[in-house]
């Protein structure tokens, strides 16, 4: 990654890398900066000028970049670069649960979560 970009973890800043093209077989790749002056890929793994799917981390796209189907039922497809970044493209973010949000309360005294409320 460029110096002074982050990998884009929700809650973090990040800074949108420069969209790069990457061709050729591994391990011969060839590099080669969008035709699109200013395109940049966002956190979505789309580059927002030219519309190809690249690494929302390193801003690579192309031959570096390998689709796995998600064979659990998730909708979209897992996508792994050689930056050794992956994300799920095509599908909403998941909202992990907590042990604690998912067991009932079993506090002799009133706790902070609102029992109220199921």
């Amino acid at each position: 990654m460029a110096p002074g970009q982050t990998a884009p973890v929700q809650g973090l800043a990040y800074e949108a890398p420069r969209h790069v093209k990457v061709t050729g077989p591994v391990p011969a790749f060839g590099y080669e900066p969008c035709e699109d002056i200013g395109c940049a890929v966002g956190r979505a793994g789309i580059a927002d000028s030219c519309g190809r799917i690249a690494c929302p981390a390193c801003g690579y796209g192309g031959t570096n970049l390998r689709m796995m189907h998600a064979v659990d039922g998730t909708p979209g497809l897992r996508i792994r670069c050689t930056c050794g970044f992956s994300w799920l493209h095509g599908a909403p973010p998941a909202y992990p649960l907590a042990r604690a949000e998912t067991v009932e309360c079993t506090c002799p005294d009133p706790c902070e979560r609102d029992h109220s409320n199921e």
